[in-house]
């Protein structure tokens, strides 16, 4: 009688590295965030510099995170659209920025020229709209000012300097520091504009010194009011004026050298006229 011997079956052993438990990672969550936070705040022009810093955090800590994934086994994804987002992000702010302030300029330039209308009798007429070569050019610097009594006019207000002359003080009995003068520019604003509430006239005007420093009301020793103040806020309607004088401090023994620099609106050039 014959037997099968079958051999028992005895397990193999062996050594297997065991799954790393996933742990946490907070970096790449973080950098998730702060990358799709920044991605939807970089649409708002300058706003989006929040965008921007954010953007720039989420890859800085999505690129931490990413680092730790390997070890912590958990984040890699988060981190590497943490990264994506922070980066498209800081380039999408740039590129609005960019697009909006060329726009802004674009939208400047197109609506803040003026032009100058010399007074009859100065010499200067060849200086209106029709005119062409340097004359045409009136204004636009210091060594070709207008002339006093010239119609400045931007897009709603024409201003005309009236008359520059010295004062020895102020309405309340202010005078100018040692060394400087006081000028009274009397200036008319006329609207010309439609708005069926009327406008305030935002006209300003500014002393520019033979050396080139600009002097403006703020500017002065003290505030000095004048007798018969330029009234900035009153509203006025289409066709109506304010007139008034306004005072600055200059030097005493260079201003007959100086120019003023008269804009007609907030967003107008400066035109510059003759002080005598």
């Amino acid at each position: 009688m014959s037997y099968t011997e079958q051999s028992a079956h005895v397990p193999q052993t062996g050594t297997y590295a065991p799954v790393p438990p996933k742990g946490s990672n907070g970096l790449a969550i973080a950098g998730f965030v702060l990358g799709l936070l920044g991605l939807l705040t970089s649409w708002i022009p300058f706003l989006n510099v929040v965008g921007i810093i954010l953007g720039v955090l989420g890859v800085v800590l999505a690129g931490v995170g990413l680092a730790k994934s390997s070890k912590v086994n958990a984040g890699k994804g988060l981190a590497i659209a943490g990264i994506v987002l922070g980066a498209l992000a800081v380039i999408f702010a740039v590129l609005i920025n960019v697009v909006f302030v060329s726009a802004v300029d674009e939208a400047i330039d197109q609506t803040t020229s003026t032009r100058v209308e010399t007074p009859s009798g100065s010499g200067n007429e060849a200086a209106s709209e029709d005119k062409a070569g340097s004359d045409a050019e009136l204004g636009t610097t210091r060594d070709n000012p207008a002339p006093l009594g010239s119609g400045i006019t931007g897009d709603d207000w024409t201003v005309k300097i009236n008359s520059v002359k010295t004062v020895r003080a102020d309405s309340m009995g202010e005078t100018p520091a040692a060394g400087s003068v006081l000028l009274a520019i009397n200036m008319t604003a006329t609207y010309n504009g439609d708005d069926e509430q009327g406008s305030t006239p935002w006209a300003t005007v500014d002393f520019v010194s033979p050396d080139g420093t600009t002097i403006d009301s703020t500017s002065g020793s003290t505030m000095f009011i004048a007798e018969n103040e330029f009234d900035s806020l009153k509203t006025v309607f289409n066709g109506a004026s304010v007139t008034g004088d306004q005072l600055l401090e200059v030097p005493a023994d260079t201003w007959q050298d100086g120019v003023l620099a008269v804009s007609p609106g907030m967003l107008s050039d400066d035109t510059f006229v003759a002080v005598k």
